[in-house]
């Protein structure tokens, strides 16, 4: 075997460390490429995790803006057919969970005007509410019809019949009562009218024939209500002795008036009486008796009769009717769609 000089063996040495180290270096400089490719697939995953992520989450959140303005949709177009406190409070709760601002705005503005609408009507009510309870205010009776006129809307034209209706009944039953109280008036000034006609004077003449036997009597009686006639006796030409006695009685009252012609000496009497009489049972016109008036309210839904009262007047009796018709009961009723009147009667 051949021996190496120290020479040698330094020079050998120093070949196989470099050999060694490169072999190192090499598997290490491999180690590093297959870390680094590591690290890149696991980002490259995690990026593409985060972004399936983020596209699922936007798509969820597509899909829950789509139904919360579907549910918009909806909830608008109940209140829209028929606004309310509560429909609109609805909307508006749905409204405020959006998130596409340019879809909340343009609903906030139909919210808007829904309850521009909802205003109207509930002061086209009230207006109509209170005219039913003093249907004879000329001033209430011209805000309610113009509140009613305010309802412009399409879709309020439901409630605006209804209401117009509610207007219309009233003021055909302020209409009755003012013919009713205008005849009743009418009908007591004609009767006494007729009653002071009939105490008006009336006279009635009754004369009977003259017989002559001898004797010439002439009798004249003369029925006078009110009015005092005298009348004188007629001469007698005949003779003997004439004389008229003249008798007016007059209820409180009576006058005596004597008229004695000449004596011509004949043989004939002639006696001439004439009685006046007025006679006026009571003393003066006749009081008519005094006129009852029945106020009233009919729940003509039902044919039932709420409230009937008799008054002494037609101002008391239809105040008490409007009293009864501004009561919660009647006003529940009505707001129920009962179709309740009022009105006044004669007894």
């Amino acid at each position: 075997m051949k021996k190496f000089t120290k020479k040698q063996m330094v020079a050998t040495g120093a070949v196989a460390i470099i050999a060694i180290g490169g072999i190192s270096a090499g598997i290490i400089s491999h180690n590093n490429n297959v870390h680094a490719q590591q690290v890149a697939k696991t980002k490259a995953h995690d990026a593409k995790v985060k972004a399936d992520k983020k596209a699922k989450a936007e798509h969820l959140a597509k899909e829950k803006e789509a139904a919360q303005q579907k549910q918009v949709a909806t909830l608008l177009a109940t209140a829209t057919a028929n606004p309310s406190d509560n429909a609109i409070k609805a909307a508006n709760d749905s409204i405020a969970k959006l998130t596409d601002q340019k879809e909340k705005a343009k609903d906030n503005e139909l919210v808007k005007a829904l309850n521009a609408r909802l205003s109207l009507i509930k002061k086209a009510e009230a207006a109509v509410k209170d005219y039913q309870g003093h249907a004879t205010d000329a001033n209430k009776q011209k805000v309610a019809q113009e509140a009613i006129n305010n309802l412009k809307d399409k879709n309020d034209q439901d409630v605006k019949s209804q209401l117009q209706k509610l207007f219309d009944d009233s003021n055909k039953q302020a209409q009755d009562a003012a013919k009713s109280a205008q005849a009743s008036q009418t009908a007591s000034s004609t009767t006494g009218t007729n009653k002071n006609d009939k105490s008006k004077d009336t006279q009635t003449n009754d004369n009977p024939a003259v017989v002559d036997s001898g004797t010439n009597n002439q009798a004249t009686s003369n029925v006078n209500s009110g009015n005092n006639t005298y009348v004188p006796n007629t001469p007698n030409t005949g003779g003997g002795s004439n004389t008229a006695p003249n008798g007016n009685s007059g209820g409180s009252a009576s006058n005596s008036n004597s008229n004695n012609t000449s004596n011509n000496g004949g043989g004939n009497a002639n006696n001439n009486n004439n009685n006046n009489s007025n006679n006026n049972n009571g003393g003066g016109n006749v009081t008519p008796p005094a006129t009852k008036y029945i106020a009233w309210v009919k729940d003509n839904t039902t044919g039932q009769m709420l409230f009937s009262q008799e008054c002494s007047s037609w101002a008391s009796a239809s105040a008490a009717a409007s009293s009864f018709m501004n009561s919660a009961a009647v006003t529940n009723l009505i707001f129920d769609g009962h179709d309740v009147h009022s009105g006044v009667n004669q007894a």
